[in-house]
């Protein structure tokens, strides 16, 4: 293993590509029987899930095409319910830890990001509707309600309109079965972890006309960290009805509220006031035990489909959605700790906010033909309007109420923050995004497809902030906005099919990302443009049960606003600076290797490698807080097939070293007050997971996950207000199973 890890990218790359065309020489001439056989002991959902499997027949998140992986010409990741069930991981921070070329960055307890090709993941689909509530956190979405997670690496504005060229997130729900179905599942674990989840559904009404399903879990735990507390809420129902033959009505509503308490604001500190590292334990956690960032959202969606004949069908999408935040958070992260407990003072606040969101979503999609060959089209319409609102408030506290006394016996005993509402806004915002797309996949030739698409489409955001006087009179508001031009977003994808395994794909994609600045004119730059360059290898084997892939990739960003050194200083009217658009930005380079599926009915698969580096204009290493090289493994041997009653499973993560330059004290610190700066790093680690399961019968059996076996010490993330972020000690969770 650690020779592979040493290995250079370049001949990585080689191996990788050598050995999927030797897999090619091995399998090309394999009779299209051949593959049938394999496929007799494999069931295929409608929605093209594998049951019991690592992969998906189709997916659609990069193009609303229904494209099979090998026909998307972009690297995606799926993970089936199979592989979230066996992983036994609950929140989409775990999840994301497990997928190839993603990063899980995470600036304090309730602050994640997910980091693709250098960029933050900020764009989320849910059975393909935009989700667009942002803002400094963000629901840790729990995946119990979902029968898979695609993630798409690169830019997405096909489908997303605004973002960074990351990728995006694609939560897939789950649907009402066919058939009567039930389940529930009791899981135990360290730290007093307590879950318990029912699913139930299945035909109810009209001779099976009428379906629906019913999804909930609770969850409450303590933490590795001290005072940190989960106690998680999650509610979903669908009901689904054939209104016709050929008309599909589905209602829903989605419930989530992962309340958290003795949530941090920030790391824990690093240095130590003799400008030593404080080598604070694991466990520390500086908070106030009432500290908490509340997110409640509530989410109702309906969806009709309209079968138009000769393969065409219309859909139309609705969403509304209710997110509601208001919390206050106190935690000791400020300073540098002395040996006698001193040193170290909280950073407080209070944060509300509620928010709605509409969308709206409508296309026909359906196959043609062209010059004798089969093609397929989609095209369609769509907005999202997110608006919100924060209370105005008071709240105030001396310099000795924000002082930890003691940071060696924390117990999180705090005074609540004392918090005042004035019974009026504060402020208000608008974000809204309206598109028009049109997407085909097109059969050039036998060998050859061409996926081509566009997006046109529009952005806007708006501000309003209120004055008030002492008697809680208005006294002046403050309205700002931007609307750049409307944008243009191409999508371009050639595959090549060497033979009836293998396929050889390039493709360009891009998004625009609008900026708030302005030129020595007073006019708005243009938004920033996102571009991928992708090209590779892709091959199914078994008939389609494992899907691999070799990618390289280039990425850069236009359009990127610097200041404009020609005029003074805030030379503006309102005294803010001049910007100018100089052209290039950070330029993103690297290469994936991922394989995911199954091989035969006993093992199931998912691997992964990335190397990613990402420079500014002037070649210097950006973001070095990311690791470089990333590798995924996951998988389950299953001895007597789908059918036999004991499971074996694990898998590795393991990145290479982060750093980041930080301020830490001087020798002298104590009697002069200065400081220098300094370079926290992390090298190179691995984890090691380990899981297992035995069916005692039809209805009943039990699964063991241990996570970070060797009870490895790392962090997360380095160098943010001079601290670190520990990562997660080996946990151990117990499950039961009972299904119907």
């Amino acid at each position: 293993m650690s020779s592979l890890f040493n290995a250079p990218p370049r001949s990585l790359l080689a191996l990788a590509i050598g050995s999927l065309l030797l897999a090619s020489t091995a399998h090309a001439d394999t009779p299209a029987d051949a593959s049938a056989r394999t496929l007799d002991a494999v069931q295929v959902t409608a929605d093209g899930e594998i049951k019991n499997g690592y992969t998906v027949k189709h997916a659609s998140t990069a193009t609303k095409l229904d494209l099979s992986l090998r026909e998307t010409p972009q690297s995606v990741t799926v993970i089936t319910r199979q592989r979230l069930d066996d992983m036994g991981l609950f929140a989409l921070s775990d999840v994301m830890g497990q997928v190839t070329g993603v990063h899980v960055s995470v600036t304090d307890s309730e602050r994640i990001n997910y980091v693709s090709r250098g960029y933050n993941i900020t764009n989320f689909q849910v059975d393909g509707m935009l989700n667009t509530f942002g803002g400094s956190i963000k629901t840790n979405t729990d995946s119990v309600i979902y029968e898979r997670i695609e993630v798409i690496r690169g830019a997405t504005g096909l489908t997303t309109g605004a973002g960074d060229p990351s990728g995006t997130i694609s939560f897939v729900r789950k649907r009402p079965t066919d058939t009567f179905q039930a389940g529930a599942n009791l899981t135990v674990g360290r730290w007093g972890n307590q879950r318990l989840e029912a699913d139930l559904g299945g035909p109810v009404a009209l001779d099976g006309r009428i379906r629906a399903r019913v999804v909930a879990a609770k969850q409450q735990s303590d933490s590795f960290r001290d005072v940190y507390k989960l106690d998680k809420d999650v509610f979903y129902g669908i009901v689904q009805a054939d209104v016709t033959d050929s008309t599909l009505l589905e209602l829903g509503y989605e419930y989530q509220s992962p309340h958290t308490s003795g949530v941090t604001w920030g790391v824990v500190p690093y240095w130590g006031a003799d400008g030593k590292p404080a080598n604070l334990p694991r466990s520390t956690n500086l908070s106030a035990s009432w500290s908490a960032w509340p997110i409640i959202e509530k989410t109702s969606f309906v969806r009709l489909e309209q079968q138009l004949g000769n393969g065409w069908s219309a859909k139309a999408n609705l969403t509304h959605a209710d997110r509601d935040t208001d919390g206050s958070v106190w935690y000791g992260a400020q300073g540098y700790p002395r040996p006698d407990g001193t040193g170290v003072s909280a950073y407080v606040s209070h944060f509300n906010e509620q928010s709605t969101m509409d969308v709206f979503d409508l296309n026909v999609s359906g196959p043609f033909k062209l010059f004798g060959r089969n093609h397929e089209l989609v095209f369609g319409l769509g907005q999202s309007v997110r608006k919100g609102e924060s209370d105005a408030l008071d709240f105030d506290y001396t310099t000795a109420y924000a002082v930890v006394p003691d940071w060696r016996n924390w117990t999180g005993d705090v005074p609540r923050l004392p918090v005042t509402r004035l019974g009026y806004l504060a402020s208000e915002n608008e974000l809204k995004q309206s598109a028009a797309y049109v997407a085909a996949r097109l059969q050039l030739a036998d060998p050859l497809l061409a996926v081509v698409g566009a997006r046109y489409g529009s952005w806007e955001t708006r501000t309003w902030r209120y004055t008030h006087d002492t008697a809680g009179n208005l006294t002046a508001t403050t309205r700002t906005g931007y609307k750049p031009d409307d944008s243009l977003t191409p999508y371009l994808g050639l595959v090549y099919d060497f033979n009836t395994i293998f396929s050889g794909y390039v493709s360009y994609t891009d998004i625009f990302q609008p900026q708030n600045y302005r030129d020595r004119n007073g006019d708005y730059l243009e938004p920033v443009v996102g571009t991928m360059w992708e090209g590779g290898l892709k091959a199914e084997f078994f008939g389609g049960l494992l899907n691999a892939s070799a990618a390289i990739f280039e990425g850069e960003q236009d359009n990127v606003a610097e200041i404009d050194d020609s005029v003074p200083p805030s030379s503006l009217p309102d005294g803010s600076q001049a910007y100018r658009s100089t052209g290039k930005g950070n330029k993103v380079k690297g290469w994936e290797l991922e394989t995911q599926g199954s091989i035969g009915e006993h093992w199931n698969l998912s691997a992964g490698f990335a190397h990613t580096t990402i420079r500014n204009r002037a070649g210097v290493l950006q973001k070095t807080t990311n690791p470089q090289d990333t590798f995924r493994l996951n998988a389950s041997w299953r001895p007597g097939g789908a059918e036999g009653r004991f499971w074996l499973g694990g898998g590795a993560t393991w990145q290479s070293g982060i750093w980041n330059n930080s301020t830490k004290p001087r020798a002298d610190y104590l009697t002069s007050g200065r400081t220098e700066s300094a370079r926290i790093e992390q090298d190179a680690f691995y984890l090691v997971n380990l899981s297992a399961g035995y069916r005692f019968n039809e209805n009943f059996s039990a699964q063991l996950n241990i996570n970070n076996v060797l009870d490895k010490e790392y962090y997360n993330n380095v160098g943010f207000y001079q601290g670190v972020y520990w990562g997660e000690p080996r946990n151990v969770t117990m499950t039961l199973r009972w299904k119907l």
